[in-house]
């Protein structure tokens, strides 16, 4: 008998000292760092101000892009709906970087294509700015693979956690962590079944075991399960441990990512934030609980159907719901999305937020967990810059012959230099070689702006009107190799005007503007445009494009240009946030004048031109004729590549098409990377891009021989000039020729390029 009560004893007290252990563990993993969250990446936050040029129609995409819903009766969080001239909605309560800010019930007016008023509701008073929410774009992925969102119980709806509890454990809040009648009840089943049909384990058991156990069928595991399911009861109160299964229950998977917790998994399934969903979809999600992989609504949904409306059932006996809900309920489709966006990994974009989180905060994140990361990234700008080129790429590679045919896109705010979107291949779902990254390729005649830009940028010496040379020119290099270059029609004219030379992408009075500017000249613009020195090669053949650029590089360029001179280095990130909710980073304004107003104008205004009468680009001019477009085409040697470079009132859009050989695609003239940008348009209305003349610039009338008219001459057409001379002197009889700055000293210039040249190593 002393033995017997001795190794009670001795068992009774291994018993204790193990569960003081089993509460040591516990409390660690709960008090201190439960999961290691994967970073949250966000699209771009948009700030709303009265006046600002949004129509009603762009805010219903904006809304419908950051994922409000769309509804005609009573508003809830996350909806809006929309009357004549104005949009009622109740923007979701959000931390943003410095300012977390809750739920707002607003009124936004609209009036003459603009944003007239924005009015709080519950308050009455206007507001002078308005943020709405961003929308979660994808993650960085947490060690384990497993991807969540944490959400308080609080936050969590009442009939999701009743349906959750009338199904997996109706006694939860009166058990100490064990039940022992569904433990009997579960045992029953099994024994009448003859195997495992049933389990007994409570919400508390089935969160131990995914905390601090593994899926081992043994009897060990279920005591080890049961002693800790007992202390976590006795350690902590129901609302937490409910709190930490909410989060923790596994959810279903994508790809090598699993999906856990509620909140998770109904951005996942049906794009929404939990506390949005109807109450057919939370029954859907509770549905899932009991096998996330057998009741999937995409792989197996008749069966996810049924498991759904059982579930459904249950709580109208439970008298949650009436009979007149329930079959209403019943009745709707599973209403899933067809495809999640939440985790397209937008591969090409965020190798490039990669690079940023490097180079601005390099060792001071160590570990990226539970971090929020705010982009510049429009989520329907990238949307319809992925369909556009994955629709046009195969449309070409079917018309061509040509399977391996490639295309990159980028977007890019064109005041601001924030990266809009980034396509970097046709291949979306592989994370591939990114072209719109790394690919250098020789830009063509997308090069000829730069050098008009510099010609503008003398403007007492270069005009619209100005007389160019368009004559064949073959110039002695330093090997003693004769470098010439044609016309793309093998036509010349003598001499064009300087805006027909661009408007027309005629190559000879290009490269003759470009050596009387000096290849010099050509490329310090090209480095305050920001293109990487070691590509900047002085060789006379980079005045037909001969330049190794990639799209974002190319971007950078235009928009330098179409900001007015101010280059702004492109970015795409915003702010980065600690778990904390610390501000490790944040982007400040970083723009540097590159170009004088008024030559960035003229180039700009010429690009203009081109969209409008240019032989190629004209037909995307008269599809959009109120957008005032601006923009060019490149063609490169041998067709390698097609380039297209498109301006809107807030975009600029680099499309480029080519093979990753350098074979030729038999594109001419950048039709074809053009036809992508036009698909872009269909999808992504552009903004009117409406010039306003900066100081100095004036409107001057122009004759029927290409000079400023003076007093009774015939007028043909207006171009703007940028002069600080007495517009009265820049008078020109008719039967006086604009002055030829081309012609007057042929030789002379000749000679000074052989001497440039020489001198170049």
């Amino acid at each position: 008998m002393k033995i017997i009560k001795k190794y009670l004893f001795t068992g009774f007290f291994i018993i204790i000292v193990y569960g003081f252990w089993l509460d040591y563990k516990i409390q660690c993993r709960i008090n201190g760092r439960i999961w290691r969250l994967p970073a949250a990446v966000y699209s771009r936050i948009v700030t709303l101000e009265p006046n600002m040029s949004y129509t009603q129609q762009n805010m219903i995409a904006l809304l419908e892009g950051a994922q409000y819903r769309k509804v005609t009766h009573s508003l809830h969080l996350g909806e809006f709906t929309v009357k004549k001239n104005s949009i009622e909605m109740i923007r979701r309560p959000f931390a943003f970087p410095k300012s977390p800010e809750a739920a707002r019930h607003v009124c936004l007016a609209f009036s003459n294509n603009c944003l007239q008023k924005i009015q709080d509701l519950d308050s009455g008073h206007d507001l002078r700015f308005f943020r709405l929410d961003p929308r979660l774009i994808t993650f960085l992925s947490a060690p384990n693979r497993e991807q969540r969102l944490f959400l308080a119980r609080s936050s969590f709806p009442d009939f999701l956690v009743k349906t959750l509890l009338i199904t997996e454990d109706r006694h939860f809040y009166h058990h100490a962590g064990i039940s022992l009648h569904a433990i009997a009840r579960a045992f029953l089943m099994n024994i009448i079944a003859g195997h495992t049909i049933q389990g007994g384990s409570t919400l508390t058991q089935q969160l131990v075991k995914n905390l601090f156990l593994t899926n081992q069928r043994s009897l060990l595991r279920k005591v080890n399960e049961a002693y800790m399911a007992i202390i976590m009861d006795a350690r902590y109160n129901k609302d937490r441990i409910l709190e930490l299964y909410l989060n923790e229950v596994y959810l279903g998977q994508v790809g090598s990512n699993q999906i856990h917790g509620f909140p998770l998994a109904s951005l996942y399934y049906f794009g929404r934030p939990v506390n949005e969903l109807t109450l057919d979809q939370q029954a859907l999600l509770v549905a899932m609980v009991k096998g996330a992989s057998f009741y999937n609504p995409w792989r197996n949904p008749s069966i996810t159907l049924e498991r759904r409306n059982l579930l459904l059932r249950l709580v109208k006996q439970q008298n949650i719901i009436d009979s007149k809900c329930y079959i209403t309920l019943r009745a709707r489709a599973l209403g899933v999305n067809h495809e999640s966006n939440l985790m397209a990994t937008q591969a090409s974009f965020m190798q490039l937020v990669d690079h940023e989180l490097q180079a601005n905060l390099g060792n001071k994140i160590q570990d990226v967990s539970g971090i929020k990361i705010f982009t510049t990234l429009d989520p329907l700008s990238q949307d319809s810059a992925e369909k556009s080129v994955r629709e046009g790429v195969a449309i070409l590679r079917k018309e061509k012959n040509i399977n391996d045919l490639e295309s990159a896109m980028v977007i890019v705010d064109r005041f601001t230099g924030e990266i809009r979107a980034m396509v970097g291949g046709s291949n979306l779902k592989f994370l591939g070689y990114n072209h719109a990254l790394c690919a250098h390729r020789p830009i063509g005649s997308l090069a000829q702006p730069a050098i008009y830009l510099t010609a503008f940028s003398q403007p007492n010496t270069y005009r619209f009107n100005t007389w160019i040379s368009d004559n064949p020119i073959q110039l002695r290099q330093l090997n003693s190799k004769i470098w010439g270059s044609e016309n793309n029609s093998q036509l010349f004219n003598g001499r064009v005007m300087l805006i027909d030379a661009l408007t027309d992408s005629i190559n000879i009075p290009t490269i003759n503007l470009g050596i009387t500017l000096g290849l010099r000249s050509i490329f310090e613009t090209w480095s305050r445009l920001g293109a990487p020195k070691d590509q900047l090669k002085p060789l006379s053949a980079i005045l037909l494009g001969a330049l190794n650029l990639t799209p974002v590089e190319v971007a950078q360029a235009f928009q330098t240009i179409s900001s007015g001179g101010n280059y702004s280095k492109l970015s795409t990130l915003c702010a980065v946030l600690s778990e904390n909710g610390i501000v490790l980073y944040e982007r400040s304004p970083n723009t540097i004048r590159s170009f004088s107003p008024q030559a960035a104008y003229l180039t700009l205004y010429a690009m203009q031109q081109v969209v409008d009468h240019g032989n190629t680009e004209r037909t995307l001019g008269a599809l959009h004729p109120a957008a005032h477009l601006a923009g060019k085409t490149g063609t490169t040697n041998y067709l390698t590549d097609s380039w297209f470079a498109g301006i809107d009132g807030k975009e600029v859009t680099i499309t480029w098409v080519g093979r990753d050989n350098n074979q030729t695609t038999q594109l001419y003239g950048g039709n074809e990377a053009m036809q992508i940008y036009q698909r872009y348009l269909t999808k992504h209305t552009p903004w009117p891009l409406i010039l306003t003349p900066p100081e100095d610039i004036t409107l001057m009338p122009i004759n029927t021989s290409g000079n400023f008219a003076c007093k009774n001459d015939t007028i043909s057409q207006y171009f703007p000039i940028w002069t600080t001379m007495n517009l009265h002197g820049l008078c020109q009889h008719s039967e006086t020729p604009q002055k030829n700055y081309r012609n007057k000293f042929t030789a002379q210039i000749k000679s000074m390029f052989n001497r440039f040249m020489t001198g170049v190593h």
